[in-house]
């Protein structure tokens, strides 16, 4: 699953806010795969673990690959035990166009819907390199324009390094380093989070994602420790 035992996992920054708008409909680092793929994704993703019941969103994606360089999808995301968003929050729908086995671009839509009364844009390339047969180094950039990803300031600029390691058929871990600031005063806007995860393979078809999220560096960065859990059902 996901080009066979690598599962490119890489939940999508949030920003320290109570909920901010993804750059990309997939909260994982997925390049397209072959015609006819399809995935579900279902995930919980909190903010603060010390508020489990009042900063905690659901998020729905779903995607498929009408052709063998191009991927479509979307992502619904609902407030429900989050005391600063609503119960449906925001819908992003966008695409993916392959350049190759190892590259891709992207291309992002974020709907005036939910909590999110602007469009937004967002523009991306994804790169993946194999080092061996056991590690992989994922890297991705995006930059977000008008006033649904910005909120009428500069330009968003969000970069992923995402060093891979296949621990098993059935186990692989990640070390995403999450990079994001805004054009308008990169300093003060500056967010570098660390976030550790793990996918487990349950079944042929259906996997699961742990991770930790913790801020490192930055005026900008995570405050609390976050955490999330999402199902990957691919078909």
């Amino acid at each position: 699953m996901h080009k066979a035992l690598w599962v490119i996992a890489f939940f999508h920054l949030f920003s320290t806010l109570a909920f901010a708008q993804p750059l990309s409909y997939d909260p994982f680092f997925v390049l397209p795969s072959q015609q006819g793929y399809k995935s579900v994704d279902l995930g919980v993703d909190n903010i603060d673990s010390g508020q489990l019941t009042d900063a905690t969103n659901f998020l729905f994606m779903s995607k498929f690959t009408p052709d063998d360089k191009v991927e479509v999808g979307a992502q619904f995301t609902f407030g429900f035990l989050n005391d600063s968003a609503s119960n449906f929050a925001a819908l992003t729908v966008g695409g993916k166009y392959s350049l190759g086995e190892q590259r891709a671009v992207a291309l992002n839509l974020a709907l005036p819907a939910g909590d999110i009364d602007d469009p937004g844009i967002s523009l991306g390339i994804m790169n993946a390199l194999t080092l061996t047969d056991q590690i992989r180094l994922n890297k991705q950039l995006f930059l977000g324009f008008l006033d649904g990803y910005t909120r009428g300031t500069g330009i968003i600029v969000d970069a992923l390094i995402e060093p891979a390691f296949l621990i098993s058929p059935q186990m692989t871990a990640y070390l995403d380093f999450n990079i994001a600031s805004n054009t308008d005063d990169f300093g003060n806007f500056l967010a570098v989070d660390f976030v550790p995860n793990i996918d487990w393979i349950m079944s042929d078809g259906n996997a699961l994602n742990f991770s930790l999220k913790l801020g490192l560096a930055g005026d900008s960065k995570r405050q609390e420790t976050g955490l999330s859990i999402t199902l990957l059902r691919n078909m």
